[in-house]
């Protein structure tokens, strides 16, 4: 069964950064990751908060976050009246939800996780990762919409000492 997640809505700008970041990481054959914030009433990415150091640990076939560094996002994403919706790691090969990434992810209804392949040259386009929605389970989803109409999003870092501008 696949869920629809034609309701979360990407600025073409919001790939970029987390892009950036994966083959940055992918290249020292690391996993890492991003979570995309929306307003609360709507599903349109108005943040994109990338992972930084304090709290993160990365390698090959790993990345974590602390429950610290996830408290001063939701914090900041409170504080603005963004809603944490989804997250995006990376894969060294495959798109695919490991048994860790089912067992330790945000298992959140309705919470979206995306994993992205081939970490050292990560393809640019959405409709190449994976795609899973938690419903008591996680579960196949459709990509969302890219919109090159919608405005900038705000690219952040987070991690145990904050979230810092880009």
């Amino acid at each position: 069964m696949t869920t629809d997640t034609r309701k979360l809505v990407l600025p073409t700008g919001a790939v970029d950064p987390v892009l950036q970041e994966i083959q940055r990481h992918g290249l020292a054959d690391q996993e890492t990751g991003a979570l995309l914030l929306t307003g609360q009433s709507h599903k349109h990415v108005l943040a994109v908060a990338v992972a930084g150091r304090a709290g993160i640990v990365r390698g090959p076939g790993l990345f974590t976050v602390s429950a610290v560094a996830y408290d001063r996002l939701f914090t900041f994403a409170e504080e603005r009246s963004y809603r944490v919706r989804a997250m995006i790691h990376s894969h060294p090969g495959e798109a695919f939800l490991s048994r860790t990434d089912r067992a330790y992810s945000l298992r959140v209804p309705g919470f979206i996780s995306a994993v992205v392949p081939t970490y050292v040259a990560p393809p640019a386009d959405p409709e190449s990762w994976g795609w899973w929605r938690f419903e008591q389970d996680w579960v196949p989803c459709t990509t969302p919409v890219v919109d090159p109409a919608l405005p900038p999003v705000r690219t952040v870092v987070f991690d145990e000492e904050g979230v810092h501008e880009y």
